[in-house]
């Protein structure tokens, strides 16, 4: 019963994967109602994010000693995609709570409000880039084959975001205590991954072993490392491939065994 039980998961989250017109719609008018009667929408998110990149960027370049024409990119990109991280765990941590009236109401997959959430972080995701293009007009770096890989790395941090967001989206419906741990912690983590420091800075130190221990600083790098022409070592695309795994295998189990309890816990 157990292995039918997870078959039957699967095939529901795999089917509401293949929908991007259910889920992507319901994303765009999320995005549009929310901007509703304002000029440039979403990219108020964006130029506040640019400001914080170039005030923020340029002070950690003068504290640190580092080229600022390296070190604002590499900022800039992580902060983006650190962005995108944050948001969609902290939003993930709540979508059920915060869907709970449709949960109720409607009779749809739980997974649709997730892929929803995670596409809607993405299109925003998408409006950032903007800074990044900005960034290489004024600063350049070279173009190489291997920038392409960005999009391997960023299917595996999406796979991690789903798996997370399933995860957290229901232990927080049932204890709602987590999800200010949630907050907490990610904004403990930041301090943590090399974002606001670069691994140049700790190499040497008894600092350095946080690179390879925080598994969100090899998910953000597998993303950060190609866009700026970055070789990335294969131990990192195993370790991603790794935590990806894990992290679908653990929320597959728990959508298979509380998805129909979610809206008993609302």
């Amino acid at each position: 019963m157990r292995g039918s039980r997870i078959q039957a998961a699967a095939k529901e989250i795999l089917a509401q994967v293949a929908r991007p017109d259910r889920w992507g719609t319901l994303a765009l008018m999320d995005i549009s109602l929310r901007y509703r009667r304002t000029v440039i929408g979403p990219l108020w998110i964006t130029l506040t994010l640019a400001a914080t990149i170039a005030s923020v960027g340029t002070v950690y370049a003068a504290l640190f000693k580092q080229d600022i024409t390296s070190f604002l990119p590499t900022f800039a990109i992580g902060l983006i995609v650190w962005t995108l991280i944050a948001t969609t765990l902290q939003e993930g941590s709540s979508i059920f709570v915060a869907s709970a009236h449709l949960i109720k109401a409607v009779p749809a997959p739980l997974v649709v409000h997730v892929l929803q959430m995670i596409a809607r972080n993405v299109l925003i995701f998408a409006h950032h880039l903007v800074i990044v293009l900005l960034l290489y007009i004024v600063m350049p770096w070279p173009l190489r084959a291997n920038m392409l890989l960005a999009v391997p790395g960023f299917a595996i941090l999406l796979a991690v975001l789903l798996g997370g967001s399933v995860v957290l989206g229901m232990l927080c419906a049932r204890f709602r205590d987590i999800g200010s741990a949630i907050v907490s912690g990610l904004q403990f983590v930041f301090f943590l991954t090399p974002i606001i420091w670069t691994e140049d800075t700790v190499r040497g130190t008894a600092f350095h072993w946080l690179i390879r221990a925080n598994p969100f600083a090899t998910l953000l790098d597998l993303v950060r490392r190609p866009l700026l022409s970055q070789p990335t070592d294969p131990e990192q695309w195993l370790l991603g491939v790794i935590y990806a795994a894990a992290v679908a295998v653990i929320g597959l189990g728990c959508y298979a065994r509380y998805r129909h309890r979610v809206a008993y816990w609302l």
